[in-house]
């Protein structure tokens, strides 16, 4: 139990740090949704690393603001050919 909770603020630690030099961070997700994401992947993979566990979900949100992009580009309204005079 006492490694889990020395785990926390590790992973506080590097997500205000991702945060305050990342760009990459700016629309896709919130620090609580990736800090959330960590600790789920840290409890059900014992032995996987912080820095795996934040690429990992770093992908996975990734992915999931690509397909959105994708999704709303095609399902998106089109605008009206204009008249030919």
């Amino acid at each position: 139990m006492s490694r889990r909770l020395s785990m926390i603020p590790a992973a506080v630690a590097l997500l205000i740090s991702t945060t305050a030099v990342s760009e990459d961070l700016k629309a896709s997700f919130t620090p609580r949704e990736m800090a959330h994401c960590m600790m789920k992947r840290l409890r059900a993979h014992n032995n996987e690393s912080y820095r795996d566990a934040y690429k990992t979900c770093k992908q996975q949100f990734d992915s999931a603001e690509a397909d959105r992009a994708t999704e709303t580009a095609m399902t998106g309204p089109t605008p009206p050919e204009p008249a030919k005079p």
